[in-house]
């Protein structure tokens, strides 16, 4: 009967013993995963936060790439490097990359931020995501200048089309499919009423023929094709991918847009004496619907928790 006590006295505690060991490695175990789990939180809020810091920096001064380095926040560091055209040829002069890079007790994470810094559209004749192919830009005094263009652009402006296109229902100026502008349309003039510009929006092709000359903003959802010696007085903004075809017929006909273009596509010129003129009061208008040019994020990218 002792010896059996014994036994049991023994059996009981081990077995308490081993559940003793599984109860304290299951709590090392969730300690550890608490423990790695701060790690992970406090790197990537580190590195959020840098992001955000850079964000403002840039807010306040658009050319800012100086970034920061061994930069202590919360007992982590964290590195920040912005790059610009300079640093990396993948970007145009109005894209920013930041790069944020925290570190906390060995672990790391990255924040990979694409900001947009947009141009004030009443500064420029050509804003557009494609090329200029035979086209001439020029300056109010008619000298060509073509850092009035600013083409190849990654990414369409945000901007109120809504807003614009509210005021071409509100005047009647609103064309179903492809629309042939009669000459001298909508008034002669680029004004609706006092200072209210003339819109007209066309939801398929616009054309203007050789000879004819039309006024006011054009909201284009096709094509728009300039024949020879045609001209534009106003601003032609395709929100679709399209093309602005302007077909000159040499010496002296010339199709021609006097004012600017917002273009979700390219600007084609297959004749010669092509030109787009800028004119800052038809462009100062139309850049009213242009919304806030605050910086935006055009993406925002974490590095995948291991």
């Amino acid at each position: 009967m002792g010896r059996t006590l014994i036994i049991l006295v023994v059996a009981i505690t081990l077995l308490f013993g081993t559940l003793s060991l599984q109860i304290n490695r299951h709590s090392l175990n969730a300690m550890e995963r608490t423990w790695l789990h701060y790690q992970h939180s406090k790197a990537r809020n580190v590195a959020t936060s840098g992001a955000y810091m850079a964000l403002s920096s840039l807010s306040l001064d658009d050319t800012w790439t100086t970034g920061y380095t061994n930069l202590t926040l919360d007992g982590a560091t964290v590195d920040v490097v912005v790059d610009d055209e300079n640093s990396n040829p993948g970007l145009s002069s109005m894209e920013r990359m930041i790069t944020s890079t925290g570190e906390f007790e060995g672990e790391s994470k990255e924040v990979q931020v694409h900001v947009g810094i947009p141009p004030d559209l009443a500064d420029l004749a050509v804003y557009s995501t494609g090329p200029l192919i035979n086209v001439s830009v020029k300056n109010e005094s008619g000298i060509p200048d073509l850092s009035l263009a600013f083409t190849n652009m990654p990414f369409m402006l945000p901007y109120d089309f809504d807003g614009l296109e509210s005021l071409a229902v509100a005047q009647g100026h609103v064309h179903t499919g492809d629309y042939d502008v009669p000459d001298h349309y909508p008034n002669d003039s680029f004004y609706y009423d006092g200072l209210t510009p003339n819109v007209t929006k066309v939801t398929g092709n616009m054309h203007v023929r050789g000879g004819r000359t039309v006024w006011g903003i054009y909201v284009v959802y096709g094509d728009c094709v300039l024949d020879g010696n045609a001209r534009v007085e106003g601003v032609i903004t395709l929100p679709n991918p399209g093309t602005l075809l302007m077909h000159g017929g040499g010496d002296p006909k010339e199709s021609s847009l006097v004012g600017g273009t917002f273009a979700n596509g390219n600007i084609d010129g297959t004749g010669n004496h092509i030109s787009i003129r800028y004119d800052s009061e038809y462009m100062g208008v139309f850049a009213q619907w242009q919304l806030q040019r605050n910086l935006f994020i055009i993406s925002w990218i974490e590095s995948p928790r291991q």
